[in-house]
């Protein structure tokens, strides 16, 4: 009770905000397909949304054990970089990975990576959904940075970046039929990605902030540029 109160206590209106920014996101998203793709069954996508908050129980496990076993104590600068990297980012890319990979990968209706991009992003924003209130509440994550609320506020646009990365190399290995490398591809990059953002707010470095903040709206761009043109060629 004592740690529930401290959260609620240091929580501000900037922090409840951000509670409804993935919620939000998907909202807009479905609109999108519906407007874009003409969109008339929601099933895939509801899974999708559904598995993603589901995948956020790994990253709250992973935490707890990262408890146990360090007490909650991330001062010296090994420790931090094993915690944002392995247990809350590749525990986070892993979980959504393991939806996108067993749910829908083998779906006749998911042919590259347009769908990867589509699906993994609504998993990702199902899972941010959650894990943006993990955060709120200290459940998990380190103890408070310095710009926690834009953290939490920039949360769910970055999942779109990593959601948007691993859909499109796992799209690609369906194209190529080399599935295990493309996976792994995505894997890496998105756990890369997931944990740079997050250590640059561990750290309170601006400057990385802001270039990690540019190169991720470029290589979203770009990959879903990509993403269009492969389908264009495909169907030309």
């Amino acid at each position: 009770m004592s740690s529930l109160y401290v959260a609620l206590y240091f929580m501000t209106t900037t922090i409840y905000i951000a509670f409804a920014i993935a919620p939000i996101l998907i909202i807009i998203g479905l609109i999108m397909l519906k407007v874009t793709f003409k969109v008339s069954n929601w099933i895939n996508i509801r899974n999708a949304i559904l598995l993603g908050m589901i995948s956020a129980l790994l990253v709250l496990i992973a935490n707890y054990m990262a408890d146990i076993r360090w007490h909650g104590e991330y001062r010296n600068l090994k420790r931090i970089v094993v915690f944002v990297f392995i247990i809350i980012a590749f525990s986070a890319e892993f979980g959504k990975y393991l939806a996108l990979r067993l749910a829908f990968y083998k779906l006749k209706t998911f042919e590259g990576p347009i769908e990867g991009i589509i699906y993994g992003t609504f998993i990702s924003l199902g899972f941010a959904t959650v894990t943006v209130v993990l955060f709120g509440f200290d459940l998990i994550g380190t103890p408070r940075m310095k710009d926690f609320d834009t953290f939490l506020i920039l949360y769910p646009f970055a999942n779109i970046v990593f959601s948007t990365a691993m859909g499109y190399f796992l799209g690609m290995g369906k194209l190529r039929k080399n599935t295990l490398i493309d996976n792994a591809t995505g894997i890496f990059i998105a756990t890369f990605f997931h944990g740079l953002f997050y250590f640059s707010y561990v750290t309170s470095d601006l400057r990385l902030q802001i270039f990690i903040g540019a190169g991720f709206i470029l290589i979203t761009a770009i990959l879903i540029y990509r993403a269009i043109k492969l389908r264009k060629n495909k169907e030309n």
